[in-house]
């Protein structure tokens, strides 16, 4: 499939810088992102190819051959900005083959994409990978008791986790990925966006994110369903990635207070976590104290930190009800490790460089011995 992706935003280039990571039948063939998302006009580099891509700002500019729509998640606080959208995906669809969607659109404007797909004389595909499904989507029909047991894992778990949401969480553990497969390791791996399976893994199960499943259900589903995974894939090592937000920021935002995370760690201890942050001004102080923190409320402390450039704007963030965000250049984060950080007791990376990414996977493997991880030769 060579794929139009539309809308295009920041938190797509995940998926062109590691784009070598994506399924055969993938091709990204051109992006195109909405005037005032300040991206179209700009290039982009596609993975370790060194090739690039123009970002365009309307599909009639798009030269490029494409049979596919590619429709990533993004957010827009203005349901009429996701119509007009929806709109302009609509009037492509006769001309496709394949609408894939992971973008958590209204059920108006989903039902508005699925009618048009069925309607067309080629019979356009509809993909939705945001659908949240049930446990019995995921070969879990038995029964659960009342005082259910979890089953242990045999093999070594490491968790990526975020202070909040657009800390690079979905980045980090691309670049893990990458480096456990060249490695000749057996990897399972759950990530913390939907369409994963894109990426040849499994996208963070349905059943953990609906409401009408009971949260002690969920532990328990979640733990069969992992130790499913691991023997059927005969892993030499599992890598989850949790969405959304370790805990609350204050009181104001409280963003789940970190429940879906809480669940995840009592179904699978963790060996390892991984935890992305905010911009921080070189506080070690703080980062010790986020890491006991966690040792003692989820079990386990954090083995490293990648250190992301999304800033809290608390002023903006309180005046509109909602988080606000700045963006540093990622040299300033580099900066701010090297010059203040490098003597923290817990490693702090900037993990979109690929020296930093290289300590995260040494702090990593330096856990587990031998006995744990055998390499795939």
């Amino acid at each position: 499939m060579r794929m139009l992706v539309f809308p295009y935003g920041h938190d797509s280039e995940p998926i062109i810088r590691h784009v070598g990571l994506l399924d055969s039948q993938y091709e990204i063939a051109a992006l195109v992102s909405p005037g005032g998302w300040g991206l179209a006009g700009k290039e982009i580099t596609m993975g370790d190819n060194g090739m690039t891509l123009l970002i365009y700002e309307k599909i009639q500019e798009v030269t490029e051959e494409f049979d596919s729509l590619f429709i990533p998640a993004f957010e827009v606080f203005d349901e009429e900005v996701e119509d007009r959208l929806t709109d302009e995906m609509v009037r492509l669809v006769p001309h496709l083959s394949h609408v894939i969607c992971v973008a958590q659109l209204t059920a108006a404007n989903c039902k508005k994409l699925k009618e048009a797909c069925l309607k067309t004389e080629s019979s356009c595909n509809f993909v939705d990978f945001s659908e949240h499904k049930g446990p019995e989507a995921y070969g879990l029909t038995e029964s659960i008791e009342k005082y259910p047991s979890l089953k242990q894992l045999d093999v070594p778990v490491v968790v990526v986790a975020g202070w909040w949401e657009k800390t690079d969480k979905f980045e980090i553990s691309l670049a893990l990925r990458k480096r456990f497969l060249q490695n000749g390791y057996r990897i399972s791996q759950v990530g913390s966006r939907d369409g994963c399976e894109m990426f040849g893994f499994h996208s963070f199960p349905g059943f953990m994110l609906r409401k009408d499943v009971d949260a002690v259900d969920k532990i328990i589903y979640f733990n069969r369903w992992i130790m499913n995974m691991v023997r059927e894939e005969q892993s030499d090592l599992l890598l989850i990635t949790i969405p959304g937000a370790v805990q609350n920021y204050n009181e104001q935002f409280t963003r789940g207070f970190g429940v879906l995370h809480y669940e995840v760690f009592q179904a699978v201890l963790p060996d390892a976590l991984v935890m992305c942050t905010f911009y921080m001004h070189g506080d070690m102080q703080n980062l010790q104290e986020i890491s006991t923190s966690f040792k003692y409320k989820f079990g386990v402390p954090v083995d490293a930190f990648h250190m992301s450039n999304l800033l809290i704007n608390i002023n903006d963030s309180e005046e509109r009800s909602r988080i606000i965000t700045n963006n540093i250049y990622r040299e300033n984060v580099s900066e701010v490790i090297a010059k203040k950080l490098m003597d923290s007791s817990i490693p702090v990376c900037n993990g979109l460089d690929t020296k930093d990414c290289d300590r995260i996977y040494d702090v990593l493997m330096k856990k587990f011995t031998p006995k744990d991880v055998q390499v795939v030769l």
